[in-house]
């Protein structure tokens, strides 16, 4: 987003889906190992009769620089810095995944064996763009294939299976984190380039909304940025001050095309509301603005979600007070930063990248945020909003939920749920519980059913 002039300056008003399928920049970093709350529960309702195909247990994993992951009859994750890593993929009931040669140093992993069993492997060389899998567990898909969900883990760790009356289904806030941060960029400018380095070493996944009738995009970082496994997302193709149809199509058209990956959510030009009524029939969200907190199943405009942005030269303080805020209250924090100071092309209010990235590590030492792309945080937020407002319906002793996504909503999304007891089971099949406190579940199913 560029602003024009002073008419704009105090009114400013989501891109590639990484899928469940693909690898997770860790943000665990230096708060991955404090102990970290759930962040509150949300009962569900539910629906009719249905299901998808049983899950199983991955090892999940880490992999370092450069490291290479595959697994049989799996699909491959985005890339790791340097080298492509595997999520796990997809795999077929009672695949065997078997974990690749890590980075140097590293060690070979072994993938899950029986239902689903997903690649895994790790480094003792750190995490690179490729992150850490959500404890090894595989939520079920809607059409009996197996999804490894890469939801980043709280270090919680140890939690005994429920084993009271099943009561409700209750939903993880935050995917069990206190809350949750995305790092946005508009413009695609020649200073996000620059410091493309120093931004993907930070660990973390990240959303570049692009212009993409910029001089940049002949630039191959862009494409490097989706092997690394950060969003890219539409800020259409010519950033015009009034939403056009055919600019914001031009703009996805794009990005599908040179980079092979679908914008699932974008961000308005100048924030302006002209582009809300067209977003709503092409993305799952648009993100504006105007600077306020995301709560969970709160009435915030998944078309026009607020960001912070920060002044010119600000400092990491700035940052970090509303970074502060974010976990405090509980709340998802959208930072918005359109470039770096040294750029070729006039970013908009540019901070100092050294300001910027110690920012970020300021969040990832709090311990308790999930630091993740648009596309990846607005999924969960909306997917939990989509199944808490279902009333399950009674099959004999079974409860069933039944829900509907959203028009333009990705695919191989998971939730983190928790019940007081019983079996949680997709497709007829029972759902693994993971030890740090949580079943999860594939959103793609449609459906889930407890049985007491």
């Amino acid at each position: 987003m560029r602003v024009r002039g002073l008419l704009l300056m105090s009114c400013l008003s989501l891109a590639s889906v990484v899928a469940c399928t693909s690898t997770n920049p860790s943000n665990l970093g230096a708060g991955g190992s404090q102990p970290v709350a759930t962040g509150g529960e949300t009962a569900m309702g539910g629906g009719a009769a249905g299901g998808a195909q049983t899950g199983g247990n991955a090892t999940g994993g880490r992999l370092g620089s450069g490291g290479t992951v595959t697994s049989s009859g799996g699909v491959a994750g985005v890339a790791g810095v340097g080298g492509a890593a595997s999520s796990g993929g997809i795999v077929a009931a009672g695949g065997t995944g078997t974990g690749g040669t890590a980075a140097a140093g590293g060690a070979t992993g072994t993938g899950g064996t029986g239902a689903g069993g997903a690649a895994g492997g790790s480094a003792t060389g750190g995490n690179a763009a490729g992150g850490s899998a959500a404890g090894g567990t595989v939520a079920t898909g809607g059409s009996g294939t197996v999804v490894a969900c890469d939801l980043p883990a709280p270090a919680t760790s140890g939690v005994a299976k429920p084993s009271g009356t099943a009561g409700e289904v209750k939903v993880l806030n935050w995917a069990g984190w206190k809350g949750a941060v995305s790092y946005t960029f508009d413009d695609a400018n020649s200073s996000q380039l620059s410091n493309y380095a120093a931004l993907n070493g930070l660990g973390v996944r990240l959303t570049f909304y692009l212009i993409t009738g910029s001089a940049t995009m002949s630039n191959s970082l862009w494409q490097q940025a989706v092997k690394d496994g950060h969003e890219l997302g539409n800020h259409t193709q010519s950033h015009l001050q009034t939403a056009s149809a055919s600019d914001i199509d031009a703009a996805t058209a794009y990005i599908k095309q040179h980079f092979g990956v679908t914008p699932y959510t974008m961000a308005a030009p100048y924030g302006d509301a002209s582009y809300v009524p067209l977003a709503k029939t092409r993305f799952m969200t648009n993100r504006g603005v105007a600077n306020s907190l995301v709560l969970p199943l709160d009435n915030t405009d998944p078309w026009n979600l607020p960001c912070f942005i920060p002044a010119t030269g600000a400092l990491a303080a700035a940052f970090n007070s509303q970074i502060d805020s974010a976990l405090s209250g509980g709340a998802w924090r959208i930072v918005l930063v359109h470039g770096f100071t040294g750029g070729t092309d006039g970013a908009y209010q540019p901070v100092s990248i050294d300001e910027f990235t110690s920012g970020v590590n300021y969040a990832k030492g709090l311990g308790g945020l999930w630091i993740d792309s648009m596309v990846n945080v607005g999924a969960y937020w909306i997917g939990q909003k989509t199944v808490a407002a279902v009333t399950p319906t009674t099959s004999g002793t079974d409860k069933v939920y039944t829900w509907k996504l959203p028009t333009n909503f990705p695919p191989n999304k998971c939730l983190r749920v928790t019940v007081g007891g019983g079996t949680l089971k997709q497709n007829a099949a029972a759902l693994p519980w993971n030890d740090r406190g949580y079943y999860e579940i594939a959103l793609d199913a449609g459906q889930l059913t407890l049985s007491p």
